[in-house]
């Protein structure tokens, strides 16, 4: 999903929203994600990683593209990804 070799900037802003949930899945039809963290995209990863895995598949992070990623939304996943990368700032 990220271009290998190309920086990503930790201190960009970004915010963690999760999506209205009945029994632990998505309801996109209940409205838009609502905000839950406002901050860096490092905050909002770091943020993202403390939920409880149950519940992880709710979340987003929107921020602006980048070189190293093109998109405005990441996944839980994207933020994984982002966590394990060798460059990405210990808290």
């Amino acid at each position: 999903m990220f271009k290998e070799g190309s920086p990503i900037a930790y201190d960009a802003p970004a915010e963690l929203k999760k999506w209205p949930s009945l029994k632990g899945e998505r309801q996109k039809d209940r409205g838009p994600p609502y905000l839950v963290y406002n901050g860096t995209l490092a905050d909002c990863v770091r943020e993202l990683m403390d939920k409880p895995i149950k519940g992880i598949s709710l979340y987003d992070i929107m921020t602006k593209p980048q070189a190293a990623f093109d998109q405005t939304v990441l996944s839980p996943g994207d933020a994984a990804e982002i966590a394990m990368r060798k460059d990405f700032p210990k808290a």
